[in-house]
């Protein structure tokens, strides 16, 4: 890959987005991944084709609220959770790899993976949620490599929509009107609360979402 490697520090400091290169082998998206190490930037690979993406503080803040609801659906609830935040997610012989914006391991999945500090796919569990927020449009369907590693329930978040997608035996997604992992929460009420939080005091807004489940999920579980 040689176009990457000798423009990737350039390329890096003023990513546009999104840039994709064509022809690249799974070493070369390995290099990039230790490129770009933390920068805010995910690295998409699907079979030759990579996908570099610069994130903004809107993408991050919509990533931020809807993790701040499953930690609240997840606390009220007790149910046991182990956050992956945007960790890398690769398996050579799918020749697939992408960092979602945010990964939950649930109940018994989640005791599995209690301590480890490294994951691999090949023997770990793959996660039981991810969180998916665009932006802008992505070129590289990223749906395509999660449903791939298994990943049974997606919340997409595309401009000012909110979707709950759940696996089909297919391998496709589909929107359904509640969670696959919280089957008491329609998609309507976290698109409300998706809303509310990015105008609204924070402090408030977790206590609002908080009361939410407390009055209408606890009673139901």
């Amino acid at each position: 890959m040689a176009t990457v490697q000798t423009s990737a520090t350039e390329v890096l400091e003023g990513l546009p987005a999104p840039v994709v290169f064509h022809g690249v082998t799974w070493n070369d998206y390995e290099d990039m991944l230790r490129i770009v190490g933390e920068r805010p930037i995910r690295v998409t690979y699907n079979q030759g084709t990579m996908e570099l993406f610069m994130l903004s503080l809107g993408h991050e803040n919509d990533a931020y609220l809807l993790g701040r609801m499953i930690d609240t659906l997840t606390e009220e609830l007790e149910i046991p959770i182990l956050g992956g935040g945007a960790t890398t997610h690769k398996r050579e012989d799918l020749d697939k790899g992408a960092e979602p914006d945010q990964c939950y391991w649930l109940r018994d999945r989640a005791e599995l993976m209690r301590g480890k500090r490294k994951l691999d796919l090949n023997v770990d569990p793959y996660p039981d949620l991810m969180i998916e927020v665009e932006v802008t449009h992505r070129l590289l369907s990223r749906l395509q490599i999660f449903s791939a590693l298994g990943v049974p329930e997606v919340w997409r978040c595309k401009g000012r929509t909110l979707e709950f997608l759940h696996r089909q035996k297919s391998g496709t997604y589909r929107a359904r009107a509640n969670s696959r992992n919280f089957p008491g929460l329609p998609v309507a009420v976290a698109a409300r609360f998706l809303q509310q939080g990015r105008t609204t005091d924070m402090t408030a807004w977790i206590r609002s979402s908080r009361n939410y489940v407390r009055e209408h999920l606890l009673p139901q579980a």
